[in-house]
């Protein structure tokens, strides 16, 4: 397995398909994250691509937040973090969803597999890079955004751990703020950049084409 997915396929076999294995401190920084992605984009009627999606927990807070999404794709590379995601879709109920099996950063083509075949045009990253070097994260949202800028009114959304706090616990990395500001504008001048929601913790971009 690759090292990006080693820390949560040990914590998948130590604690099962739960929280806690996706190593967010907190279901209330998790949250937060989402909330800032969402109020930083329109997603009503959106085909959303939540990679990295682990047990689907923004389709769960899509659905009670009443954010009337199109349709939902979660894609993960864990099966019992997907199995747990097509679970917790049938218990709540949560319309509009599918699920799929993938490596968004071993397996380049998924991007396009989306927008073209699936016709997604949010590709949205939630704690899904925190594990990856911050150059072969630039290197994978470089592929996303290649497939979405080619959607009509497609949009990149990710968020990251902040280079502007020293201190970091565990598998994770922090990235270098301006490095990633940088990065998306030299793509498109239409970026949204926020790292207001849990002080200098975590950052967020979101790139509309």
């Amino acid at each position: 397995m690759s090292s990006y997915l080693e820390p949560y396929r040990r914590a998948v076999e130590r604690l099962g398909p739960r929280f806690e294995a996706l190593l967010w401190n907190s279901p209330a920084t998790q949250a937060a994250r989402f909330a800032a992605l969402a109020d930083s984009i329109e997603l009503l009627g959106r085909v959303i691509a939540d990679l990295g999606c682990g047990r689907a927990d923004l389709l769960s807070w899509l659905h009670t937040e009443g954010i009337q999404y199109g349709r939902y794709i979660g894609v993960d590379a864990i099966p019992e973090l997907l199995e747990a995601s097509r679970a917790k879709a049938a218990d709540e109920m949560l319309p509009e969803a599918v699920f799929v099996n993938a490596d968004f950063v071993s397996e380049p083509d998924i991007f396009k597999r989306l927008t073209v075949e699936q016709q997604a045009d949010v590709l949205l990253f939630s704690g899904s890079l925190n594990t990856l070097e911050e150059d072969l994260a630039l290197e994978v949202l470089g592929r996303a955004w290649e497939a979405v800028s080619r959607v009509q009114g497609g949009v990149l959304a990710f968020n990251f751990l902040s280079s502007c706090r020293d201190t970091l616990e565990g598998p994770a990395k922090r990235f270098d703020v301006h490095r990633v500001f940088r990065w998306a504008l030299e793509r498109t001048p239409l970026v949204v950049f926020r790292q207001d929601y849990l002080g200098d913790h975590d950052a967020t971009v979101v790139m509309r084409a």
